[in-house]
């Protein structure tokens, strides 16, 4: 189980994320654009393979979070129209996963089966190395992106999959200027049903509410921020 303090850094690794010609990047165009380099140098490559590329870069990154996004963009063929997927054994032939391989090439000459994620451990030393070398462009701190203003950021959706609750990322409940340890005002999440009036920021700066909060059962749900607050929308089948 990963400590507070290490809880608190990767989510400062998160928040911070790149910037790039002094725009920052989403990790969703974080997660394309090294798929694109991978495709364009005509690669094989898992989802491991992808996270683990942006974790070398001091990112942090669920490889779930990579898993999916890989999932539900393959069908774009502006970025996989030369690729095909096929099912490999991994971890010593104890597990599947997806490689994503040129159409010709044969899945067989994918070697790094037993490829390890970066821990989050890894990915704090990167990080702290990176930051320690002097650049032009310094990452801002958490505390300043929490004080930004609120604004719509309805580009900023997230699917949320788990099933016992529904917990908010970070990155959409920041801007609502809230810090870990805050009380929650509930007016400012719009569910079906009335959340409770004890909600408090998580110290990954997180929100859980209840999964019953929605009516749309266990199935996924995207949360993105709208008209200064937190909003739902059902996944479409």
């Amino acid at each position: 189980m990963l400590s507070s303090h290490t809880k608190l850094f990767l989510n400062k690794i998160i928040y911070s994320q790149i910037k790039n010609h002094g725009v920052f990047m989403s990790m969703d165009n974080i997660i394309k654009q090294r798929v694109l380099e991978h495709i364009k140098g005509n690669k094989m490559f898992t989802s491991v393979d992808i996270a683990n590329c942006i974790k070398r870069e001091g990112i942090w990154v669920r490889n779930v979070v990579v898993r999916n996004w890989l999932q539900n963009n393959f069908n774009d063929k502006s970025i996989f129209d030369s690729y095909a997927i096929s099912q490999i054994t991994v971890c010593n032939n104890s597990s599947l996963a997806s490689l994503y391989h040129p159409f010709l090439s044969d899945p067989k000459d994918y070697t790094d089966t037993d490829q390890k994620p970066l821990t989050p451990d890894e990915v704090k030393e990167i990080y702290k190395n990176k930051v320690g070398t002097p650049r032009a462009d310094a990452i801002p701190d958490i505390t300043d992106i929490l004080t930004q203003k609120v604004e719509d950021d309805t580009d900023l959706s997230i699917v949320i999959s788990s099933v016992n609750r529904i917990k908010i990322p970070g990155m959409i409940i920041r801007k609502l200027g809230w810090k870990p340890g805050d009380l929650i005002d509930p007016s400012l999440i719009l569910t079906h049903k009335v959340l409770p009036n004890n909600l408090r920021m998580n110290s990954d700066y997180r929100v859980s509410i209840p999964r019953s909060s929605v009516n749309w059962g266990v199935n996924p749900v995207i949360v993105m921020l709208k008209n200064g607050k937190v909003v739902f929308e059902k996944t479409h089948d």
